[in-house]
């Protein structure tokens, strides 16, 4: 009874190991400034030319105040962005900048009331 119940935690361990794994695989994460940027999906940052970090600062610079809670490298309509959330204190909701990861160019600035 006790192999029995090791054998079956070593393959829950592996399973989960391997889910783990694999689900690393799927979205890298890097830090810049502090900030964790995950890919929505494999193979985003190989495509990325515009600097995580320069497309951060523009962020914080188009949201006065704003501290970044959530960064994404995402496909949106068909371009390549880094995704941004910010909150500013004392602000309701949040304000969200998407700015082109091949270009620098900031493609979207909006406020969302929550």
């Amino acid at each position: 009874m006790r192999r029995l119940t090791f054998v079956l935690a070593s393959v829950v361990a592996s399973v989960v190991g391997a889910a783990t794994l694999g689900a690393q695989a799927r979205h890298e994460v890097r830090e810049v400034q502090g900030i964790r940027i995950t890919e929505d999906e494999r193979g985003l940052w190989a495509r990325a030319t515009f600097s995580a970090d320069s497309a951060v600062k523009l962020a914080l610079a188009r949201v006065p105040g704003g501290r970044i809670t959530e960064a994404e490298l995402e496909e949106e309509d068909g371009r390549l962005v880094y995704s941004f959330d910010l909150k500013v204190q004392g602000k309701k909701g949040k304000a969200k900048v998407h700015v082109d990861a091949r270009t620098g160019k900031v493609v979207k600035v909006e406020h969302e009331d929550g």
